[in-house]
């Protein structure tokens, strides 16, 4: 990607481009100020909505709260009835840890003599380019946390030098905080509970499912349920006996043909479900490496009940993107030569019982990478 501000030597011919035909227009299109502000500021609007929207938004919920409490372990504090006798009084045991937070620049500016004499064409590329960007950092910040089993720790995460951001139900020897998920329906569990599961044979198959579908029910988590893969899993899982497709839109069905209760749309975030297989529904979610998935029962749209809490900037109640003129910028008088574009926001787990990750190329569980 080309690195540095646009300038002058931008406003050339380009291939393909016939010069006798662009006479009347040349290359100044009385583009302002205002209209790239404009631009920028629909642009950015636009952007905030869709990163809570779709599969993002059945996965998470805002809060602008540096840390999260939460109940653990067992509670047995019923006793029979005695005519003079008082009961024990019981309190619940409780956990807690940090979320993450972290700021990310983007350089986005024009010199002012390009600016003289810019296309507009070129402008919206640009915006269209950093639009991209927010979007590519806000998916694999979420997908990262979603497949990677240890802590996120240190000032850089936004942490401090002693906080803590742990993944889901795990093994205490791979966190710091350890957690003992809360006793539901007669099950008991202990700190040894995990919810990063390796699995060897290069392929999902239905015992991947259903497996994933008895982890959260055991947790108090009811059906339906969403299940994340890649693109290159899309295919296997299709495959799979008892799998059931959701319907294509350019398709005419018969009347006996069995299809999920879903659409294959695509959300504004080009993600889409392609059918159910217990109790799942199977979303296709880009910059999810092949071999790994992610199950979770979502509670609807940005539901505090959700698995992924989103930190953001005390005070506000919704993810924002910004751009404003670089405070380093010796001459703030022409506010858009030195922009920058800013994502200010960090991701942890809200509820430790409420996701499990699979891994189904290997016995032992491996980080996953988003792309």
């Amino acid at each position: 990607m080309p690195v540095g501000p646009r300038d002058t030597t931008s406003l050339v011919m380009l291939t393909g481009w016939d010069a006798t035909a662009l006479k009347n227009w040349e290359l100044e299109d009385g583009t302002s100020i205002a209209t790239v502000a404009a631009q920028l500021d629909a642009a950015l609007g636009a952007l905030s909505q869709e990163l809570t929207s779709g599969v993002w938004g059945s996965l998470i919920s805002i809060t602008d709260r540096p840390d999260l409490e939460y109940r653990v372990g067992v509670s047995n504090g019923f006793e029979n009835h005695t005519e003079y006798g008082r009961p024990d009084a019981y309190r619940a045991d409780t956990e807690g840890h940090m979320l993450p937070f972290q700021l990310f620049d983007r350089g986005l500016g024009w010199t002012w003599d390009y600016l003289e004499d810019a296309r507009m064409e070129q402008i919206e590329a640009d915006i269209a380019d950093m639009v991209k960007d927010a979007r590519d950092k806000w998916r694999v910040q979420i997908l990262t946390r979603l497949l990677q089993r240890g802590d996120d720790s240190g000032e850089n995460k936004g942490l401090g030098t002693g906080g803590y951001s742990p993944g889901f139900a795990t093994d205490e020897g791979s966190t710091a905080v350890d957690f003992v998920p809360p006793s539901y329906g007669g099950t008991t569990f202990d700190n040894t509970h995990e919810h990063y599961v390796g699995i060897t044979g290069g392929a999902f198959t239905a015992a991947v499912f259903s497996d994933a579908r008895d982890e959260l029910r055991e947790h108090g988590h009811e059906p339906p349920y969403d299940f994340l893969v890649g693109t290159s899993d899309e295919t296997a899982i299709k495959a799979l006996s008892n799998f059931t497709p959701a319907p294509e839109v350019t398709v005419n069905y018969g009347d006996n043909t069995s299809l999920a209760a879903v659409q294959n749309m695509a959300d504004s975030n080009g993600n889409y479900a392609i059918g159910v297989i217990d109790d799942f529904v199977v979303r296709i979610v880009r910059g999810v490496p092949q071999y790994y998935g992610f199950g979770y029962k979502s509670y609807g749209n940005l539901s505090q009940r959700n698995p992924i809490k989103i930190r953001v900037k005390k005070g506000l109640s919704s993810v924002a993107v910004t751009a404003s003129n670089d405070p380093r910028n010796g001459s703030p008088a022409h506010p858009l030569q030195y922009l920058m574009a800013q994502l200010r926001f960090g991701v942890g787990v809200a509820d430790r019982t409420n996701g499990t990750a699979r891994y189904v190329n290997s016995a032992t569980w491996a980080d996953g990478t988003p792309t």
